[in-house]
């Protein structure tokens, strides 16, 4: 029986256990639970009290309310396993980037200021360090003026390439920091790596959905993409990939090992080590984004990471020969405006240094010295267990929100780090539709059919979810739940 509480009020204490019932299968999916009258009997509580009780479940996304029927439990929330997002199947050919105006067009448009910014994968101001690393900004500035104030030549600046080098053992990668090359953020190591390993005409694999970025870089090099199918949990398919390698002369994988944008997957150990084993077999590169590599979700037991099976290691771990180019930066943890990435190119360093060099000739000077300063005194760390728990926080946040004001049958992907949600949305509903009617009422989201050069993902859209939460946002997800709503009820009755 309840107990009566100032605490708190009945019908939480009955919806409370209700949903550690849904939880742990005692109500399993679809099961009908009792009637307001006989639940109201059971416990000996009024009428009012379990009607409250529903309507709360009903409100936080546990239940699902049928006219003349009763209250059923939701699929999406039970205690089991959630419906999982199918494996992608892309077209089997190459073909040439036919998107990169449009994706450079709805950019545009995502940054704009007065937008919820649900849309572009940066981490909001209140979540970086800057205060800290404003300090550091004037500490080099004083007593290191005429250091930061002088060209910083490629690879880069030692002291700052042998801490990146220390940082590499986190990921498996036991490196020296002569292997090192300091870049202008992450796009400019991924682009410096791709002209060093190819030439125009040449094809590569991605995975399939890809960053947009990938078909960015990819026509603006000349390059023709193979998309791969990809799982949204466990990555590139392996057989899929050896299969087309046979097929095709592909000259390079562009990949991301851990918490891939935008479905969050993680490729396990086991098929880490036959990607670079098939890498090795067919002579090809190949290229590993790790930009969300240190943005692991906090672990069911509080411990400083996830427990997924290929979360600690990269590509790079298991790679012998030099053939894995390593990608990274710190624009998703510290600031985009640094503009600090690095790269290890293996057996393209001469050439990616080369290419640097006659380029941009190294990373922004000042914004080296300064990250050296800031890592030198153990900030990092601290910063990033607070972020990670807050990203770790914030999933959970919006899964809950869309179970809460999204259709029923609107599936979500299940990250275990980095900042992307991938939401497959009922049938019917254009994702490029949704985005501009998101759009009109100031919220940015991007839609599925940037991050492939086909058509296969207009009913997806990508989320962001490293954003603080707060009143305004929770109005936005319930706005972008009605507006899915609204699309598949006219898509129903047309």
């Amino acid at each position: 029986m309840l107990e009566r509480t100032l605490e708190k009020p009945l019908y939480l204490q009955l919806a409370d256990g209700l949903a550690a019932d849904i939880q742990t299968g005692v109500y399993p999916v679809g099961h009908k639970l009792p009637s307001v009258r006989k639940m109201s009997n059971l416990k000996g509580i009024s009428i009012s009290t379990v009607s409250q009780a529903y309507a709360w479940l009903e409100d936080q996304g546990w239940l699902r309310a049928k006219p003349q029927s009763g209250y059923y439990v939701r699929s999406s929330t039970a205690g089991g396993e959630e419906p999982r997002l199918p494996v992608s199947q892309p077209e089997e050919t190459p073909a040439e980037v036919t998107k990169a105006d449009l994706i450079t067009g709805l950019l545009e448009e995502i940054k704009l200021p007065s937008m919820v910014n649900l849309g572009a994968t940066v981490g909001d101001a209140s979540l970086m360090p800057h205060r800290q690393l404003q300090q550091h900004f004037q500490k080099v500035s004083r007593y290191q003026m005429h250091e930061t104030l002088a060209y910083q030549f490629s690879p880069g600046y030692m002291p700052l390439r042998q801490q990146l080098a220390v940082r590499m053992r986190d990921t498996g990668v036991h490196c020296s920091a002569s292997e090192i090359v300091v870049t202008h953020g992450c796009v400019e190591a991924l682009t410096l790596c791709l002209r060093a390993a190819t030439e125009p005409g040449d094809l590569i694999a991605v995975e399939s959905p890809c960053y947009y970025g990938f078909l960015q870089l990819a026509d603006l090099l000349g390059l023709k993409v193979l998309e791969i199918p990809t799982d949204p949990q466990t990555g590139i398919s392996v057989e899929a990939l050896e299969l087309a390698l046979t097929q095709w002369p592909i000259k390079l994988v562009l990949l991301t090992a851990r918490f891939s944008n935008p479905h969050g997957s993680v490729i396990p150990v086991a098929r880490q080590k036959q990607l670079v084993k098939l890498a090795r077999r067919h002579d090809i590169d190949l290229l590993e984004d790790d930009i969300y590599g240190e943005l692991a979700f906090i672990g069911p037991k509080g411990g400083d990471s996830t427990t997924a099976d290929g979360a600690h290691s990269s590509l790079k771990s298991w790679d012998t020969d030099g053939r894995v180019m390593y990608c990274s930066s710190f624009s998703k943890t510290l600031s985009p405006g640094l503009r600090l990435g690095w790269c290890l190119p293996g057996r393209h360093f001469r050439q990616v240094v080369k290419e640097q060099t006659f380029t941009t000739f190294s990373a922004c000077t000042i914004s080296q010295f300064a990250v050296h300063s800031y890592l030198q005194n153990g900030h990092y760390d601290r910063h990033l267990r607070k972020l990670r728990q807050t990203i770790t926080d914030n999933f959970n946040r919006f899964k809950q929100e869309i179970r809460r004001f999204f259709p029923e049958d609107t599936l979500i992907s299940c990250p275990n780090g980095g900042y992307c949600l991938w939401i497959q949305l009922p049938d019917g509903v254009d994702s490029a539709q949704l985005y501009h009617l998101a759009r009109e009422r100031s919220i940015a989201i991007v839609p599925g059919t940037l991050f492939s050069n086909s058509d296969r993902f207009d009913q997806y859209i990508r989320l962001n979810i490293a954003v603080p939460w707060s009143d305004k946002l929770e109005q936005a997800m319930k706005t972008l739940g009605q507006l899915v709503a609204q699309l598949a009820k006219q898509r129903l009755n047309s």
